[in-house]
């Protein structure tokens, strides 16, 4: 995922200008806007080569040593003779690159690092990052791109920079619209009809887009949402955010409304077959996808479960798979099989900004969408030579959420993992070795929270002279996190091992609406000389990592204010009405966890309860209460029992569940006068 802009005023319906390569679309605060989509284009703020004087600070613009922090981006900061870190300052964040050619690092590749606050180590040791010929980027407090490269390291710090200014590609086109909710441009992209959620449909001219000029073509649409225009025959259809909602056709040139349907439940996205055959729509009221026939008026469900649906747009020129957007707390775009009308829901693209509204194609596999402050450029590209990184164990990274594993979405799919299945223990980071070395990968890096892993294991290989896997290679990286990809003249066991991730020394997440504040995994590709390769795309998942250990607990039996022997587990009673009271807790620190409980009498089950707990409550109290009589029954006077409870973890590792974090109890006892 790539962040096109931020700061928006609610950006929903959107269009993409392919002869201009730029997206427009409109903000709820009253715009029409432009994105383009070709790269920005770079100007050169200042470069050289200079020295870094040890506690000093930096200022990337200027690329001089500054005394204070105040218009410094870098702190070289001296903790100690040995330890040293470089520090970013304000609101500047810093990326390690690694050893990578300079000269060939562009503006546009600094741009798909993933920057953070965290320092790069530069100690006077065998774990400095910042040897010759490392080199780092800075996002800087001005916004500039900064690449700096060491060329000799020591208590100051010789280097050369060159620090970037990118040219701006987002701005307002039209200005003064009454809560514009779709655009839908002509052909000829110049030409654009708005709908505003206060009833109006107007036709705008792309090179003189502001309110007071546009057309109106008719007036008094109730809550008028998604807009799909017949250009041939001069006719726009668009529903209604109302129960009841119409579909209506509005004649282009005269404004007359003629209503298709009238019944729909808070619609909100429409499109068209481009036969005219249906139209498809999202209805909120009923969470789905609802066909209407358009020469009779059927309509019909075709998918249903969706979270608050919202725009639509067709996957290709097929018209056979729908991209609809679904806002929070779902937060994704699903694609749907219109062939179909159950089991045609899957995940498309998971964790998307809050409350998404639009998804637009620009090609096949690159994907803008428009989520409400933002507008976010996915690629999901279906060239595997390209797309080099699957996901975790069986878990392919389309079925990560928010951090999370959910591969329900896919019932067929026979590695079933519930929703919001958070992961723990070794994690198999899998890659596509042999796409990866056609494609002149010959090194990859696995980075969690933009510092690279170093993480080893085994894996076994075939001897040829045999064909048995018999032979042990040790997988490492070398000092700079670099790991080789899989020579194809071998055969691996694992074909697809790229890391045995260990999550146990991360931090465990807490459940939280932010998806940021999970761990960020990011594969990065490079070639022989350790240089990133044009097309080649690098990719990850969030991924929320949970390590925590459950807890059972189940309490002596009470019979009154007294408990049962804990050594014999002798409960003695003087009447058959006493109450006997049990009680045990099931607990994980975060909730992530399911339980069982159960009462065996004799040979025989007595009592059971199941249940999960709800992240994030820790813990559930369970009890169970009756009195003597009932629970010896038909036995004479005297009975045994025993209680289990067995807690069990919902974390995995993409392969299984992690069951060393599971935790059980048991407790006996006699019932006797």
């Amino acid at each position: 995922m790539k962040n096109l802009v931020t700061n928006l005023a609610g950006a929903i319906g959107s269009k993409y200008l392919k002869n201009h390569n730029e997206l427009v679309f409109v903000e709820y605060g009253g715009f029409i806007s432009k994105l383009s989509l070709v790269q920005p284009l770079a100007t050169i703020v200042s470069q050289g080569t200079t020295t870094i004087n040890g506690t000093w600070f930096f200022d990337c613009k200027t690329g001089t040593n500054v005394s204070t922090a105040a218009t410094a981006d870098l702190w070289w900061e001296q903790i100690d003779a040995v330890n040293r870190q470089m520090v970013p300052q304000g609101i500047a964040q810093i990326v390690n690159v690694g050893q990578v050619n300079f000269s060939q690092l562009t503006p546009a590749a600094m741009q798909s690092f993933n920057y953070s606050t965290t320092p790069i180590i530069g100690n006077n040791n065998a774990t400095n990052k910042l040897v010759a010929g490392d080199v780092f980027c800075v996002q800087t407090i001005e916004g500039y791109y900064t690449k700096i490269g060491v060329v000799t390291y020591g208590y100051d710090l010789q280097i050369e920079w060159v620090t970037y200014q990118l040219n701006a590609s987002y701005a307002h086109i039209g200005i003064g619209y009454n809560q514009p909710e779709d655009i839908f441009v002509l052909a000829d992209e110049a030409t654009a009809y708005v709908t505003e959620r206060t009833g109006d449909l107007v036709k705008v001219n792309l090179a003189n887009a502001n309110r007071n000029v546009a057309t109106v073509v008719c007036t008094g649409l109730n809550t008028p949402q998604q807009l799909w225009v017949d250009e041939a025959n001069k006719q726009a259809y668009v529903v209604e955010y109302a129960n009841p909602g119409r579909l209506i056709r509005v004649n282009l040139t005269t404004g007359v409304q003629t209503v298709l349907y009238n019944g729909l439940n808070l619609a909100v996205g429409l499109i068209l077959s481009s036969d005219l055959v249906y139209a498809y729509v999202t209805e909120q009221g009923l969470s789905g996808i609802s066909r209407i026939e358009l020469s009779t008026g059927t309509k019909t469900l075709i998918a249903s479960g969706l979270t608050a649906p919202f725009y639509l747009t067709w996957s290709d020129a097929t018209e056979s798979r729908l991209l609809v957007a679904e806002r929070d707390p779902a937060n994704n775009i699903s694609i749907v099989d219109v062939t179909k009308t159950t089991g045609n829901v899957n995940l498309f693209i998971g964790g998307t900004a809050t409350r998404p509204s639009s998804v637009t194609v620009i090609s096949p596999g690159a994907y803008c969408v428009a989520a409400n402050s933002e507008i976010d450029e996915y690629f999901l590209n279906t060239n595997p030579n390209n797309y080099l990184y699957k996901g975790i164990g069986y878990v392919a990274w389309n079925f990560i959420s928010n951090g999370y594993a959910d591969t329900t979405t896919l019932p067929a799919y026979p590695y079933q993992f519930p929703k919001n299945s958070p992961f723990g223990g070794s994690l198999p980071v899998n890659i596509d070795h042999y796409h990866a070395w056609n494609s002149g990968v010959m090194y990859y890096k696995v980075l969690v929270d933009n510092q690279p892993r170093f993480d080893s294991w085994t894996e076994v290989r075939m001897d040829p002279s045999t064909g048995y896997y018999d032979i042990i290679e040790v997988k490492k990286p070398d000092a700079n996190g670099f790991y080789a990809v899989h020579n194809p003249l071998y055969s691996y066991l694992e074909t697809d091992l790229g890391c045995q991730l260990d999550s146990t020394t991360l931090s465990n997440n807490i459940p939280v609406a932010n998806p940021a504040s999970v761990h960020q995994l990011v594969l990065e590709f490079f070639d022989i000389n350790h240089n990133s390769i044009p097309g080649i795309v690098n990719m990850g998942n969030p991924l929320f990592i949970n390590n925590q250990q459950c807890v059972a607990s189940i309490d002596m039996p009470m019979l009154g204010l007294n408990s049962a022997d804990p050594n014999c587990g002798y409960l003695k009673y003087t009447a058959t009405t006493q109450q006997v009271s049990l009680q045990w807790v099931a607990t994980h620190p975060m909730g992530f966890a399911t339980y069982s409980y159960g009462i065996i009498k004799g040979a025989n089950g007595f009592y059971s309860l199941q249940g999960a707990l709800v992240p994030p409550t820790p813990s559930f109290n369970g009890s169970y209460a009756n009195t003597v009589a009932a629970m010896l029954g038909t036995c004479p006077g005297v009975a045994a029992f025993a209680e289990s409870l067995y807690v069990a973890t919902t974390v995995i590792n993409g392969i299984g569940r992690q069951s060393q974090y599971d935790a059980s109890q048991s407790v006996a006892f006699c019932l006797a006068p």
